[in-house]
């Protein structure tokens, strides 16, 4: 090593064959990504769920969170523990489809997990590996977005228009291997998906 240099780059992690990239077939053109409530700077990763405007040429991602450690509801539950790196933020709506709560704040501290404060009892247990969606309204029955598309690659998120390119199809996906996760809502809207599950 030269003489006064020092070298503080973190390795790109080894990348995981996510699905069979042969049956990947991608849409045409570039979409416009929203990037409400990203941070700029951060990375969305590859196989991200999106919403995508098929005619106005936008892309929506879908927020999706995995409970790590069983939830059971109660007047003083009010902490839910997900996966890190989720798209969540405080405001937002999580549902399950017959339930829901308005998460107040996210903390991201600790290493192997976050944990989202709700306003009020969730309303059912959650087995770790549920997977709650971004939903419209409190009560958790219905999805704000659905995915239609997948993220084709990874994309840095930046000030002023984001552009992505997205798939429309993929097979042999490895639900365990994705960095956000699908909800069963967006797996139903995805007939030319196969998850191996």
């Amino acid at each position: 090593m030269a003489a006064g240099f020092t070298y503080n780059l973190v390795p790109e992690k080894e990348k995981e064959e996510r699905y069979d990239v042969q049956s990947g077939i991608r849409r045409r053109g570039a979409y416009k990504l929203d990037t409400s409530n990203l941070t700029v700077g951060n990375y969305l990763p590859s196989f991200t769920p999106i919403e995508a405007d098929l005619v106005a040429k936008t892309a929506v991602p879908v927020r999706n969170v995995k409970v790590v450690e069983a939830y059971n509801t109660g007047d003083n539950a009010l902490t839910i523990k997900i996966e890190k790196n989720s798209l969540a933020y405080a405001g937002m709506f999580v549902g399950n489809g017959s339930h829901g709560a308005l998460v107040n704040s996210i903390d991201k501290s600790n290493d192997d997990y976050d944990i989202l404060t709700i306003n009020a009892a969730f309303g059912a247990n959650l087995a770790i590996g549920k997977v709650l969606f971004e939903s419209a309204a409190v009560g958790g029955t219905t999805a704000k977005h659905t995915a239609n598309s997948a993220l084709y690659g990874r994309k840095k998120i930046e000030s002023g228009i984001v552009l992505v390119a997205l798939l429309q199809r993929a097979f042999e996906i490895e639900p365990d291997k994705l960095v956000l996760p699908f909800s069963d809502k967006d797996k139903a809207n995805l007939p030319f998906f196969q998850f191996n599950e």
